[in-house]
């Protein structure tokens, strides 16, 4: 009986080891191409669920920090109602 256990173990290492070859061996792409593809693709999915996990559980991505773009703007709009202020008066 532990016998049967060892080679059913072995075989199953040996099926597996013998499947992950052959798939190396006829890959189209190489294996730099191979990596950068399962790397894309993994990112797509993290972010992917990462999306739907905030989404679950009710939260927005947080804004980013006002930039000097912001900033900018904001005295662009102040000082164009301060001028149409002006010209009301």
């Amino acid at each position: 009986m532990n016998d049967d256990k060892g080679k059913v173990i072995f075989s199953l290492l040996a099926g597996a080891t013998a499947g992950i070859v052959a798939g190396l061996l006829l890959a189209p792409e190489t294996g730099d191409e191979a990596r950068s593809q399962l790397r894309e693709s993994a990112t797509k999915w993290a972010d992917d669920l990462k999306k739907r996990a905030q989404r679950a559980l009710g939260k927005t991505p947080a804004a980013p920090a006002p930039g000097t773009d912001d900033q900018a703007a904001d005295a662009l709009l102040r000082s164009m109602s301060d001028e149409s202020a002006q010209a009301l008066d």
